[in-house]
């Protein structure tokens, strides 16, 4: 999974890898050897006979694979430039392409690593809520690996204006490409809207957000490195004092209760997600409220037993193992 640290930091932590990869995209690179490897296993034999039935298809499918993984790279600026100008070449009238054939092929290689690029930062041309979810799990992933000293910078700083400029160099335009290219219907329209709607609604919000997931990061530090402390020390004062197990007691009764809050918060984010579900599964039916006394996995036997959700999940579940 990623790990909230640049390929830079990735290259130091481990000198091996980045060394195999030319100290370049090494969690992307490492991402499609980990892929290929899973699906070259004996298990996924018949797979690989949906997949490809000749060498020159495999060929093509492994070059598809390490274009559309290498794409979410978007921070090597010789990989960003190179793709920019094979789009301005793909869509261009100049004639640069010999055949119709190979402009063909070119042109949907381009369109499939954009749309990779797109899933890639979805959450940003989604919903504003499910944009500020993933935009608050992606600090708080970069924050950890700061207070582990695993990064130098602190996320906190810029993080507003980091966005910004976000949205404005990278998810909009990705937005437009899409939308000229035509490949996606009026669903292009769409994104681009909500792209640029999150954008001024940040712009608007992002200040005041940022100070409250900061304050709340930083609290949770606090709290866990208190907890750590007083543990410590009542530990030790066992040794000297008969009352250290009911301070130790009172001090364990304090952290709990703080630590309960914050579950209570991601308890509410469940709840949440879990009813938009509901809504999803029970779209158009009279009494959908029922279901609200089951969990998770009732609403997921009930998307498992509708044509539409087996269609599109059977290939996940195949290739995760289920």
């Amino acid at each position: 999974g990623h790990t909230g640290v640049p390929n830079g930091q990735l290259a130091e932590e481990k000198p091996d890898l980045g060394d195999k990869y030319g100290r370049k995209s090494i969690a992307e690179q490492n991402s499609i050897d980990t892929a290929w490897g899973i699906l070259s296993s004996s298990r996924f034999k018949k797979l690989r006979r949906c997949l490809f039935e000749s060498k020159q298809e495999k060929h093509r499918f492994r070059q598809l694979l390490v274009n559309c993984v290498m794409a979410t790279d978007i921070f090597d600026q010789d990989l960003r430039e190179l793709r920019k100008s094979r789009w301005n070449k793909a869509f261009s009238d100049d004639g640069s392409l010999s055949s119709g054939e190979e402009e063909g092929h070119y042109k949907a290689t381009i369109v499939i690593e954009h749309i990779m690029q797109a899933s890639d930062v979805a959450h940003t041309m989604q919903e504003w809520e499910i944009y500020r979810q993933w935009n608050e799990s992606l600090f708080r992933e970069f924050y950890e690996a700061y207070t582990e000293g695993r990064s130098a910078k602190d996320p906190s700083d810029g993080w507003y204006e980091g966005e910004l400029w976000f949205f404005d160099n990278w998810v909009v335009p990705l937005a437009q490409n899409l939308k000229e290219c035509g490949v996606l219907d009026i669903a292009s329209d769409q994104l681009v809207n909500q792209a640029r709607s999150n954008r001024q609604r940040w712009q608007f919000e992002g200040k005041i957000i940022c100070e409250e997931m900061c304050s709340d990061v930083k609290s949770n530090t606090r709290m866990l490195d208190r907890s750590t402390s007083s543990c410590s020390h009542s530990l030790a004062a066992t040794e000297d004092s008969s009352t250290s197990a009911s301070y130790l007691a009172s001090q364990m009764v304090t952290e709990a209760e703080s630590l309960s809050k914050v579950m209570a918060r991601y308890e509410r984010k469940y709840e949440t997600v879990l009813g938009n579900l509901i809504a999803l599964a029970y779209k158009g039916q009279p009494c959908p409220m029922d279901l609200e006394q089951h969990g998770l996995s009732d609403v997921h036997k009930h998307f498992k037993q509708q044509e539409w959700y087996r269609s599109h999940a059977d290939n996940d579940e195949v290739l995760l193992g289920l």
